[in-house]
């Protein structure tokens, strides 16, 4: 191809190339694709989105391509116009997730296939490609499987942004907390439910962020912050509402333990600004990650969330409200030691010498 031509990217059709895949026109992911290929945009001043008849990009499509591309020069065409001999499938270069772009020759559409079809077949591939690898043994076979078919469906509205996602997490934690201050013993289930719901929902915007290219450090910070305020809310509220209903020791040895995960957490959160990265709770899963062992991972699932709220899920709906505020003091004591350890332990020694 010479220096000055364009990279040319063909759909079949108009809609094709503004249709909505995972919350993106495809037009928009194609020509994201294009200009993270450098060889090729190295080499050329522009993309061309080519339709045979010519077309005309969505407002929403023409946003998104401004985004996606960092100011790259492109242009809609009319393809049976254009002297372009090396169209590019668009429906092949829609990429994946943020940071998970796979070659052309890579993906299943073709120029003379059904564009709208392959181009479905693309969306859900993205959404099934928005699990983390750290993901959890609940989070992975029953949270992430639901929370993605939550954001398929959120997906299909253009102004979904991932916060939208967070602020209903937020809501269900609000609800969650409601029920089980206020709820008596019908609440505890309630409460109980919502816990886990918002465990499943909180999974939702991380998706979407990564689906749309919308990840960031603020974002990452509100999903944090949201996190540990509904585990407070529910560790704080089923011991108000077990001391309530006359049964102090759990509700005091709840409260014991709510107060090292408020300790705890703050201690993290400033360990979190101290190392510099984004605002989160994980400095000690990142320590342990660091020096991995068997121990380490075992302690590393049993203290995320998708495990730990499902465990309070079936306990508190099988009858073990009280068990579970004392099994979960004897662990938050165990986790404030492990912690305190860990994190004296480096920084001493990221400590400058004398």
């Amino acid at each position: 191809m010479p220096a000055s031509s364009p990279i040319p990217i063909l759909f079949e059709s108009e809609a094709a190339a503004n249709s909505l895949v995972a919350g993106i026109p495809a037009a928009a992911r194609a020509a994201r694709h294009a200009s993270s290929l450098k060889d090729r945009a190295e080499e050329s001043a522009s993309i061309h989105i080519g339709v045979r008849g010519g077309w005309v990009p969505s407002a929403l499509c023409e946003r998104e391509v401004e985004r996606l591309t960092a100011g790259l020069q492109w242009k809609a065409v009319d393809a049976a116009a254009s002297d372009n001999a090396e169209w590019i499938p668009g429906v092949d270069l829609q990429c994946e997730t943020e940071g998970n772009c796979l070659e052309p020759s890579k993906h299943p559409g073709s120029s003379g296939a059904d564009d709208i079809a392959n181009l479905k077949i693309q969306a859900r591939r993205i959404i099934s490609s928005t699990g983390k690898p750290g993901d959890g043994v609940i989070s992975r076979h029953i949270n992430r499987p639901i929370s993605q078919t939550i954001s398929r469906s959120l997906l299909h509205w253009p102004g979904i942004r991932p916060w939208h996602a967070t602020m209903a997490a937020a809501i269900i934690g609000l609800g969650m907390f409601a029920a089980l201050v206020f709820g008596g013993s019908a609440g505890l289930i309630v409460g109980a439910i919502l816990f886990q719901t918002a465990s499943i929902v909180d999974g939702a915007d991380g998706e979407i962020a990564r689906a749309t290219f919308r990840t960031s450090a603020r974002g990452a910070m509100m999903d944090s912050v949201t996190d540990a305020a509904t585990n407070l809310g529910f560790v704080g509220g089923v011991s108000f509402n077990l001391y309530m209903a006359g049964q102090q020791h759990a509700g005091i040895a709840g409260a014991i333990g709510f107060a090292l995960l408020t300790f705890g957490s703050a201690l993290l959160a400033i360990q979190s600004r101290r190392d510099g990265g984004p605002f989160t709770f994980d400095a000690l899963k990142t320590r342990f990650r660091e020096k991995p062992s068997p121990l380490k991972q075992w302690l590393t699932y049993i203290t995320m969330r998708d495990f730990y709220a499902f465990a309070a899920f079936l306990a508190i709906l099988a009858g073990g409200a009280t068990y579970l505020l004392f099994a979960f003091a004897t662990i938050a004591s165990g986790w404030f030691v492990v912690l305190c350890w860990t994190l004296a332990q480096t920084n001493t020694a990221s400590a400058p010498p004398d």
